[in-house]
């Protein structure tokens, strides 16, 4: 249920969600096991479910592949923010990376249960995936406190660093499996 609560909390209220999530005490594992493992999952269940409904068969190897890449894009990322957080002043917290790098993909997660109706569930994912943008941003001013403006510098930092790696990901991803 408390995984519920924080996904529903970050899409209702991202401000009051973010701070109590700053607060709690949580470990690497617990993160993983609790919230990054069953909400990373999402995508691939509910586009396999959308292609056999389709009439079609799941194409198992990329879903897998593609729920790896979320788990760990969310190690790589929790290792990148707190250095980056470091360069606008704030404390290089390594808890706060880890947080945000969990609890931000969350939009897209669940947006990635629209993937359930093919015709337009994509286009319903990429609302989601738009909305963890966002997270990102909201999440890094929130987690790593700074002066307002090295904070929004910083939230659009966490933004770009987002995209980037992804980009990176798919470029390997891509390279690997042509």
């Amino acid at each position: 249920m408390k995984v519920i609560a924080k996904a529903k909390g970050l899409l209702v209220e991202p401000g009051k969600t973010w701070d109590a999530i700053a607060a709690e005490p949580m470990t690497l594992g617990s993160v993983f096991t609790g919230y990054v493992l069953p909400l990373a999952a999402i995508p691939s269940i509910a586009s396999a479910i959308g292609a056999f409904l389709g009439g079609n068969l799941p194409n198992v190897p990329e879903l897998l592949i593609s729920y790896v890449i979320a788990v760990v894009s969310v190690l790589i990322m929790g290792k990148i923010m707190p250095p980056l957080a470091a360069r606008f002043g704030a404390a290089p917290d390594a808890n706060a990376g880890m947080k945000l790098a969990a609890f931000a993909p969350t939009g897209a997660w669940v947006g990635g249960l629209a993937l359930i109706v093919p015709s337009v569930g994509g286009l319903l994912a990429l609302v989601g995936a738009l909305y963890t943008l966002f997270l990102f941003y909201d999440g890094a001013q929130r987690l790593f406190p700074v002066e307002p403006m090295k904070a929004r510098m910083l939230g659009f930092a966490a933004v770009l660093a987002s995209i980037l790696l992804n980009m990176l990901i798919g470029l390997a991803v891509g390279i690997l499996f042509a």
